[in-house]
């Protein structure tokens, strides 16, 4: 089934259970990313406190922090999921314009590539082999 760009390339039940499942993982996303910004932008420091400690305190932040950028950028990737299901163009590989797999969605409801253009980015230092986008499509981690 390939997309002309407007039509919708699926019927209402399974637009519904798509759109459920991105909006579920959303949810999900943003729940964890709250709990996480709650305990890594606090200092629980103490005066005189080992510089061990400190140290595990910071890297533990840092970890954190990374955790959080990485399901913020899985945010936007769902985000921009839900627009192309809006427009019909959702399981559309934005590379080459071939359907992604069905099973490739179940497990990755928001991917914007297929299996064989995501496979090319990996070699490619996340761009499309023919170089022509300016940022990586791994800076939207998938």
């Amino acid at each position: 089934m390939s997309s002309n760009g407007n039509a919708k390339r699926f019927d209402a039940a399974k637009e519904a259970e798509i759109r459920t499942a991105l909006l579920a993982e959303r949810a999900n996303l943003a729940k964890q990313i709250r709990a996480l910004g709650k305990t890594s932008l606090v200092s629980s420091r103490t005066a005189g406190e080992e510089l061990a400690d400190v140290g595990t305190d910071d890297f533990m932040r840092d970890m954190e922090l990374s955790v959080m950028t990485e399901e913020g950028k899985r945010l936007a990737l769902i985000d921009m999921a839900l627009e192309s299901l809006d427009s019909g163009s959702y399981g559309i590989c934005v590379d080459c314009g071939v359907e992604i797999s069905a099973g490739r969605l179940r497990a990755k409801p928001y991917a914007r590539l297929c299996i064989d253009c995501k496979t090319a980015r990996e070699k490619n230092d996340g761009f499309p082999p023919d170089n022509d986008r300016e940022i990586p499509e791994e800076e939207l981690v998938e």
